[in-house]
């Protein structure tokens, strides 16, 4: 469902379940440069394109592209564009309320915890388990993701990059291109991220509820 504001400005829900709802909102700053916030369970905001200015009736803050702030439930924020476009996501946890800090928890992935896999894959995890699993990933080029899934969380995917070049297998299925909007994947989805090109690419991964296990592979079935 999406809302417009003005010509370059809207506001659009990506994906809505009982565990997860994700916004996708864009503001131009010659026409729609203003935009209030409060939603009634904890909430991420981050930016993908553009520059924003955040205010709260006691503290003010400025986000880039790939920065991210934490917001508590019933929390009222004004978003002010600072660039000619700024496009944020804000995915809220619906059912959670247990955040109750006023000021604004700022992260990024150059300010997290760096862990670099054997494969390649490098991680930039953000640690709180209260709403998920919250990490930044690098995949290296042309890599692709062993065939797994998760058995009770949601996972929302959001590419940094912009050229289609991060893609999704699902089973039994041809690679799919996650576009600038993200993909949600459903728990118990058996899926594998590929890497099409040929540099590393980034994006940005938020699993909930944080999962009980890791992944779990799926076995390929072998014909007799």
């Amino acid at each position: 469902m999406k809302a417009t504001f003005g010509q370059d400005s809207w506001q659009n829900i990506v994906h809505h379940s009982d565990i997860l709802r994700v916004y996708e909102v864009q503001l131009s700053m010659n026409e729609h440069a203003n935009h209030n916030f409060c939603f009634p369970f904890d909430s991420l905001l981050t930016v993908a394109d553009g520059q924003i200015f955040l205010e709260s009736p006691i503290e003010e803050t400025s986000l880039k592209a790939n920065q991210a702030v934490w917001l508590s439930h019933n929390q009222a924020i004004r978003c002010v564009a600072v660039s000619p476009l700024a496009r944020l996501f804000v995915v809220v946890f619906n059912g959670q309320n247990t955040r109750h800090q006023d000021r604004f928890e700022r992260f990024a992935s150059g300010t997290e915890h760096k862990h670099e896999l054997a494969s390649g894959v490098t991680h930039w995890r953000v640690e709180n388990k209260e709403f998920g699993k919250i990490e930044w990933v690098m995949l290296p080029a042309l890599y692709k993701e062993p065939i797994h899934y998760l058995k009770e969380s949601e996972e929302f995917i959001l590419p940094l990059n912009h050229d289609h070049s991060l893609c999704v297998a699902f089973e039994d299925q041809d690679l799919l291109a996650i576009g600038e909007s993200g993909l949600v994947i459903s728990p118990g989805q058996c899926r594998s991220l590929v890497n099409s090109a040929n540099k590393p690419i980034t994006y940005l991964s938020i699993i909930t509820p944080y999962p009980k296990h890791s992944r779990i592979l799926k076995l390929k079935s072998t014909s007799r």
